[in-house]
């Protein structure tokens, strides 16, 4: 079943080295392949995710909000809880069958917090354009507005993030994570490899890249003529250049 999903979601595979990175159609189907290297591994990783979006709500949020108050908006909080928790009972986390079985049911701004219950991820990094949110559990970091849609150091830098974060935790696994909507025109993939060390050492620290193409989204944020397609494989030359 698992497969089955990808497969909709126009699955598409590029070697990079000894890694690989996984492109999906939207972008809470990334959970799947995150899922499937950590039970690979037997040990939860740490999420990097660089998006126009925080994509952090909690878990199948939307379609327990909304079934809550379709029948008594009066107790739409005991009631979202309940129908959330019963969602996230029903999946097992070492049987990603259960989990891909519930994947209908999940908004593209859920899959974080839900790999988060699901213990999938120990922690996570969410690199975004519109909001810091300040949870239990997870950072943000906000990309200033003149670096949207940048990777070089000075947009991680403005955004505070810094690499010693991984200090003490080089043996977790790190999945990179990309969704294409953060990148608005063509000269947002301009590489020069000594102005982006952070993002490449990012590459070098990931087991996995997931990208997602998000192309409402896309369409929508873009600035430019820009030909989704056209961001996808600028992204993976960008990449190659990098790290091979």
């Amino acid at each position: 079943m698992v497969d089955e999903f990808l497969k909709k979601e126009n699955l598409r595979i590029i070697p990079f080295r000894e890694k690989k990175m996984y492109i999906v159609d939207n972008h809470q189907y990334a959970l799947l392949v995150w899922a499937r290297e950590v039970l690979k591994r037997g040990m939860p990783g740490v999420l990097v995710s660089i998006d126009y979006h925080p994509d952090t709500n909690p878990p199948f949020w939307l379609h327990a909000y909304q079934k809550a108050m379709a029948i008594d908006p009066e107790r739409e909080e005991k009631l979202f809880s309940l129908f959330q928790k019963k969602i996230l009972e029903a999946v097992n986390p070492l049987e990603l069958e259960t989990l891909a079985d519930k994947m209908p049911l999940m908004r593209n701004d859920e899959h974080i917090n839900t790999a988060m219950e699901l213990g999938y991820l120990i922690d996570y990094h969410m690199i975004n354009c519109m909001e810091k949110h300040c949870y239990a559990t997870g950072k943000h970091y906000l990309v200033t507005e003149e670096k949207f849609g940048t990777l070089n150091d000075e947009m991680f830098c403005a955004a505070e993030f810094d690499l010693s974060i991984f200090n003490g935790r080089e043996s977790l696994p790190l999945i990179l994570d990309i969704d294409l909507d953060y990148f608005m025109k063509r000269e947002n993939f301009n590489a020069v490899p000594n102005e982006m060390t952070v993002f490449r050492e990012l590459l070098e620290k990931a087991v996995l890249i997931t990208c997602a193409r998000s192309a409402t989204y896309f369409e929508y944020l873009k600035t430019e003529n820009f030909a989704i397609e056209e961001c996808e494989n600028a992204l993976i030359a960008l990449i190659k250049e990098l790290i091979e």
